[in-house]
């Protein structure tokens, strides 16, 4: 697939001066509504956009101004074909599924491929402006990518299990862990997303993200290496830490 700089194009038009003004206007606009159809066919935009004729949001194409002066722009949503490719580039690279039970005890099985969210925030929301947590909380089996507005400024993808980090980092106390993939998940997402979508996005790893019923460390946690071996460090009760992406468009 090419880089997502082919999303970004200009298409300047020549139109007949010949023709009416009314009749330019609408060379123009079918010129435009060509391309867009076009570029939507051949899979290089999305379905979902937004629209500006001569800088009026939402005016149709047939009212933009006659050759030399008008300008009807697309602005297409990105933000599903990243996720899309993000989560199909962490599913991948995590631990395959196992039939093994988590609780040997009750048979409770869970998967890491399984456990990815999304936390998506909308300029357009009623909850926009509000906070940290404003935003929708959406498990990855139920992410609608085609769903994406363009008013979308931020995307958080993370796992809701409790061992994300040490899959992601692979370390407890200094000590190395063994798991059937390398460590550096969100590492390398990050690496991967950059270099398909990075003319379009920015992306990050954050330690740690904060999301709903987010397992609570249950027992008290020491030092196991320094000077402070063997003290408390005060975490029972806080939530457990947890890698994740933050993807926001560029503007």
């Amino acid at each position: 697939m090419a880089k997502a700089a082919a999303f970004n194009a200009r298409l300047r038009v020549f139109v007949d001066r010949a023709l009416s003004p009314e009749a330019q206007s609408r060379r123009l606009a079918e010129i435009a509504i060509a391309e867009r159809d076009r570029l939507i066919a051949a899979g290089r935009a999305s379905r979902r956009y937004k629209l500006w004729v001569d800088g009026v949001e939402g005016a149709p194409e047939t009212a933009v101004r006659p050759a030399d002066g008008g300008r009807i722009v697309y602005r297409f949503s990105i933000m599903g074909a990243v996720c899309t490719f993000a989560l199909s580039f962490l599913i991948n690279r995590s631990p395959p599924r196992s039939s093994a039970p988590l609780n040997p005890a009750t048979g409770k099985t869970a998967h890491y491929r399984d456990g990815f969210y999304f936390g998506i925030k909308d300029s357009a929301s009623a909850y926009a402006g509000k906070g940290d947590s404003a935003g929708r909380f959406v498990p990855a089996a139920q992410f609608n990518p085609a769903a994406l507005s363009p008013t979308i400024t931020e995307i958080i993808i993370g796992n809701v299990l409790p061992y994300s980090r040490k899959v992601d980092v692979q370390l407890i106390g200094g000590q190395s862990l063994s798991f059937p993939v390398p460590p550096g998940l969100f590492d390398d997402a990050v690496k991967a997303i950059r270099s398909r979508f990075g003319d379009l996005v920015e992306v990050k790893r954050v330690y740690t993200m904060d999301f709903p019923n987010q397992y609570r460390l249950k027992t008290r946690q020491v030092w196991t290496t320094g000077k402070r071996k063997g003290l408390s460090r005060g975490r029972q009760g806080a939530r457990v830490e947890s890698p994740a992406l933050i993807i926001r468009p560029r503007r």
